[in-house]
């Protein structure tokens, strides 16, 4: 039976929630305790295996490890970095953009253990698994390096470690604080973070500003990276899908450029969509391709079987995003689209929306 609950009483798709956090999987545990143990080869050779086994949540987690492991050992170098590519180009909300982050040239001048030893090691620290280590690393950073750069991006990781841990309450003041700090690259960053948390609070109508300022700020044109781009789309993308009669600046953007409710919300996905060398969120491929403007749904389909590969969670994710679109992208004098997305929904086991 389709599944009703996805609607609220009057037939509306409910708003996506947000999403949930990624906790490091079981099946990573073995690997990690040979890394506390001091046995690094052992540890690589049994992450090392997990990564390679296909495109999934778990694999995605044990090359995050490894990149953890080779940045406590030699910093940001040829090694990490492959590690890292491998997150980014996958589907976790909360490795994915933190991979790409490290990947830019903007991080570079942070990496070295040479001249930011706590910082690399406390990163490498959350990145491997032991969080008090990193959290007490970043708030050293942050009391050592006053009034300086490298303050304000431990601050930026701390605030992530925390919202990644848990804490969001204590999570926000530092990432509203770097964010304010910061323009570009770091700044997207911190208001993704930040976005999501408010989303959390039900604060609507600030997580779209922050989300809006963050997705300029992450362009490209800005950040001078492309990695960080998609992933503040889709969680823009979703927040517009999903609460857009919330949402002041859908209709002020509306009325300042003339444009349709649809066009606001599918400007994000179209954003990244040729924006995926580094990163790769099926998510976007979804967003977009749903539009009458393109009149695509293969790539809808192929972005729903990679998120399925991945996990339960990031498909749920993708029907949740197709359903929120579904008013916006409804086109009733077009017979082809409308079976399209009938034949779309059936598969997807969706009510239909009001």
């Amino acid at each position: 039976m389709t599944d009703q609950s996805l609607l609220d009483s009057d037939r509306w798709p409910l708003p996506l929630p947000p999403d949930p956090l990624s906790p490091v999987p079981d099946e990573l545990e073995h690997g990690l305790a040979a890394y506390r143990a001091d046995d690094a080869p052992q540890a690589r050779a049994l992450l090392s295996a997990i990564a390679g086994t296909g495109r999934t949540a778990v694999s995605g987690h044990a090359a995050m490890a490894l990149a953890g492991i080779e940045l406590g050992e030699k910093g940001l170098g040829d090694s990490c970095r492959k590690w890292l590519e491998q997150v980014a180009a996958g589907e976790d909300p909360w490795l994915g953009p933190l991979a790409a982050v490290m990947l830019a040239p903007e991080f570079q001048p942070y990496t070295s253990l040479d001249s930011h030893p706590v910082l690399v090691r406390s990163l490498a620290a959350q990145l491997t698994g032991d969080l008090d280590a990193a959290r007490n690393g970043f708030e050293q950073a942050v009391d050592v390096h006053k009034d300086t750069e490298t303050e304000n991006l431990a601050t930026l990781l701390l605030g992530n470690l925390l919202l990644q841990s848990g804490d969001q309450a204590a999570a926000l003041e530092p990432l509203s604080y770097a964010r304010q700090m910061y323009d570009g690259l770091f700044a997207g960053y911190a208001g993704y973070l930040e976005g999501h948390i408010l989303i959390g609070q039900d604060e609507k109508n600030q997580a779209g500003n922050v989300l809006n300022y963050a997705h300029g700020e992450s362009h490209p044109a800005t950040a001078g990276s492309k990695g960080l781009h998609p992933w503040v789309a889709v969680r823009f993308g979703e927040l517009l899908a999903g609460d857009m009669t919330s949402l002041d600046l859908v209709y002020d953007q509306m009325e300042e450029s003339g444009v349709s409710e649809g066009t606001v919300v599918r400007e994000p996905f179209e954003s990244a969509l040729h924006r995926k060398e580094i990163s790769r969120p099926a998510l976007i491929d979804i967003g977009f391709h749903l539009f009458p403007y393109s009149a695509e749904f293969g790539p809808v389909h192929a972005g729903l079987e990679r998120l399925k590969t991945w996990s339960d969670e990031r498909y749920e994710r993708g029907r949740r995003l197709v359903l929120a679109l579904h008013t916006h992208v409804e086109d009733w004098r077009n017979e082809r689209r409308t079976r399209g997305l009938a034949e779309l929904r059936e598969k997807l086991d969706l009510p239909k929306p009001h």
